[in-house]
């Protein structure tokens, strides 16, 4: 597969992984119960790499960066926002 089709499928994984993980969800819960035991973002990718997201650390964390307004506001996004909290304070 070319570089921007991979580049497109994690754009695509990265809106996927925010819509299921974000909220009241089963995704969502998992993930949120998973990350206190994540030593490295390594571990977050091979979680989400187990459940089908194909995404990196850099995008994690590019991510993170991207959604760090919306944790300053305080919006609660679930296990998506543990996971990005978890991400920004590697």
């Amino acid at each position: 597969m070319c570089l921007s089709g991979r580049l497109r499928m994690s754009q695509d994984d990265l809106q996927r992984l925010k819509s299921d993980a974000s909220g009241n969800t089963g995704l969502s819960e998992a993930l949120a119960e998973a990350v206190p035991g994540f030593a490295s973002p390594k571990d977050a990718v091979e979680f989400l790499a187990a459940r089908g997201f194909e995404i990196s650390s850099e995008e994690l964390a590019d991510a993170a960066i991207a959604d760090s307004a919306a944790a300053e506001a305080g919006e609660d996004e679930g296990g998506y926002g543990v996971l990005l909290q978890f991400i920004r304070d590697r």
